[in-house]
């Protein structure tokens, strides 16, 4: 009987699939660990070193994410939009054109119930009086992503152009008297979740903006 012994069989690489699968989760948690890393120390305080102690990995393996500190900001800035513009979909769409204070409203709340948004909203202020070179890249994201989605979504259910235009306002009145309030709940005083004011303040907003529409 042979006396070799045999070697144990080596595990199976993963997947390929799976790697790639894995890749865009981790350049997100990157992302968010970044956005909650400025949210508090501010931009210059937000050191890459200190980014990869918190996410546990060593400072050039960052790199692979992005080439420098400006390239982070700006993905952070493209990365937060996107959220903001996705939350709709967690939200029951409007089925009509009565529909959709009731939906705006839902929006703006579903959007600061995670801790992302009220970081990104101090992102946002501190990028503004620390970072000059990036306050362009912040304006284009309102004006190019944001701002034009309100438009988009009236002319769904606009009768005419005038009707579109008192549907986007409609919702502007909405996204900014509610979404004041849970700035400051929220991003300034750090509050855990929307308070009942806040809540039936917005109900009264959306009751507010029907009787306006109609």
């Amino acid at each position: 009987m042979s006396s070799r012994r045999t070697r144990p069989a080596r595990p199976a690489p993963a997947p390929r699939k799976r790697r790639e699968a894995r890749e865009p989760l981790r350049r997100e948690e990157v992302l968010e660990a970044a956005l909650e890393l400025i949210a508090s120390h501010g931009v210059a305080g937000a050191s890459l070193r200190r980014l990869a102690k918190k996410l546990g990995m060593s400072q050039p393996s960052l790199y692979h994410y992005f080439a420098s500190k400006d390239e982070l900001l700006s993905n952070i800035i493209e990365h937060s939009a996107n959220r903001m513009l996705g939350t709709g979909l967690k939200v029951r769409p409007p089925a009509s054109r009565e529909d959709l204070a009731r939906f705006t409203k839902e929006a703006v709340l579903e959007l600061y119930a995670s801790d992302s948004h009220p970081r990104f909203v101090r992102f946002l202020f501190l990028v503004a009086i620390e970072s000059k070179k990036h306050r362009p890249r912040i304006e284009q994201m309102f004006e190019e992503q944001l701002n034009p989605s309100f438009g988009l979504l009236a002319q769904a259910f606009a009768r005419d152009e005038a009707d579109r235009h008192e549907l986007t306002q409609m919702m502007r009145m909405i996204v900014y008297s509610v979404g004041f309030m849970l700035l400051d709940e929220r991003a300034l005083r750090s509050h855990p979740a929307a308070s009942d004011e806040t809540k039936r303040y917005a109900d009264w907003i959306e009751g507010v903006a029907n009787r306006l529409m109609r």
